[in-house]
């Protein structure tokens, strides 16, 4: 199968009816095309694998949000119980400042929960609250009324802390999980792209090698004839003919041999 292979490629380039010239171009721009074909397959394998980075990236950013997010209402739940304990005006200032600025951060991590949308509204529904009940309770001790705002603190801001703490655990689980699938299928990306150009890479060197015999022997053959056509026409033997199949200049220079063997026999 083979050798017969090796016998056909070459004789279906010799009779391509197109000069040597360019034969050698069209397998030169064969060559070309073949490397920028791999140089197109690496790129598009590196667009992909930073295309997963990133996607691993911001899921550690939503991840570490997340986990802020938990330890901020922890810390604004201490600073409310702090203020029922020691009502002095200077940490009640600081804590209000605390609790509106809280607002704010939350208003930045929309941004980052696009996916997540129906569970954030629900997580800023509750913050709405617990900075409403936050801002109250620190009203009341202002007035003197500690016993109200410890009740308020009991009976509406630890059980929304606790359930904003559950939520949020919830999407920084769900982000943590993305994440690990997202690794995941970036390394089997990775092995993938790993086959894929491997692939073309060894394809392409065996195009170029087969393109390389076809075209090297398809000249070859044709001068090894009219070679040994030259040393019988120099012994004397005027009698024999060449068959060149080439479609080209050899071609043409095999029949002109044959002509002129024929008319020197003639003479």
């Amino acid at each position: 199968m083979i050798g017969r292979l090796t016998e056909l490629l070459p004789r279906l380039v010799a009779r391509a009816p197109a000069t040597v010239q360019r034969k050698l171009l069209a397998a030169f721009l064969a060559i070309v095309l073949l490397l920028i074909m791999v140089g197109a397959i690496g790129l598009l394998v590196l667009r992909q694998s930073n295309k997963h980075a990133q996607t691993v990236l911001e899921l550690q950013r939503q991840v570490a949000a997340f986990r802020q997010l938990q330890h901020d209402t922890t810390g604004q739940l201490y600073n409310v119980a702090s203020a029922l304990l020691v009502p002095d005006e200077r940490i009640l200032e600081v804590t209000i400042r605390q609790i509106n600025q809280f607002g704010y951060d939350l208003a930045r991590l929309q941004f980052v929960t696009k996916d997540e949308k129906e569970l954030f509204d629900r997580v800023r529904e509750l913050y709405e609250r617990f900075i409403s009940g936050g801002t109250r309770a620190i009203e009341l001790i202002r007035a003197g009324r500690a016993a109200d705002a410890r009740e308020l603190q009991r009976t509406e801001i630890a059980p929304l802390a606790n359930e904003i703490e559950r939520l949020t655990n919830e999407l920084a689980n769900n982000a943590e999980a993305k994440m690990v699938a997202s690794v995941d299928a970036s390394h089997e990306a990775y092995l993938a792209s790993q086959w894929m150009v491997g692939g073309f890479v060894v394809g392409s060197i065996a195009l170029a090698l087969v393109l390389g015999y076809a075209i090297s022997w398809s000249l070859i053959g044709p001068v090894r004839q009219m070679a040994a056509r030259f040393r019988q026409i120099a012994a004397g033997d005027f009698s024999q003919e060449i068959a060149v199949q080439n479609r080209d200049e050899f071609g043409d220079l095999a029949a002109n041999l044959n002509r002129m063997s024929e008319e020197l026999g003639r003479l």
